[in-house]
């Protein structure tokens, strides 16, 4: 009766699987993803297009934030504030040129958006 038990908790486990996956259903961020993973941005550099919306998800089991530090002129400053592990923060790029935020919880985190 044990090894049955072992083996039904064995083939749920399978079921769940054991990586994570973007909304593309690929392991990593997706194309217009970041992800806040080990208390970083991953990727930590992304380029898009102009006008894309870039969703931020945090993998992490701690709180994290997206601040920007910098943006290109005639682009508005943008912070997430606290965003609780699995928390999701979206942010529409207009203007071209590049974005530098970070987490102003965890220092040396940070990340660049270069908008086309």
């Amino acid at each position: 009766m044990r090894l049955v038990r072992v083996l039904c908790l064995g083939a749920v486990v399978a079921s769940l699987g054991c990586g994570s996956k973007s909304s593309t259903g690929t392991s990593g961020p997706g194309a217009n993803e970041v992800w806040m993973q080990n208390t970083a941005f991953n990727p930590a550099t992304r380029s898009v297009a102009t006008r894309t919306m870039v969703t931020f998800t945090n993998k992490d089991g701690i709180a994290h934030t997206v601040t920007a530090t910098s943006v290109p002129g005639g682009a508005v400053m943008f912070d997430a504030g606290i965003v609780v592990g699995g928390g999701t923060f979206q942010q529409t790029f207009t203007v071209p040129g590049t974005y530098q935020y970070q987490c102003t919880i965890h220092a040396g985190m940070s990340g660049t958006i270069t908008v086309f």
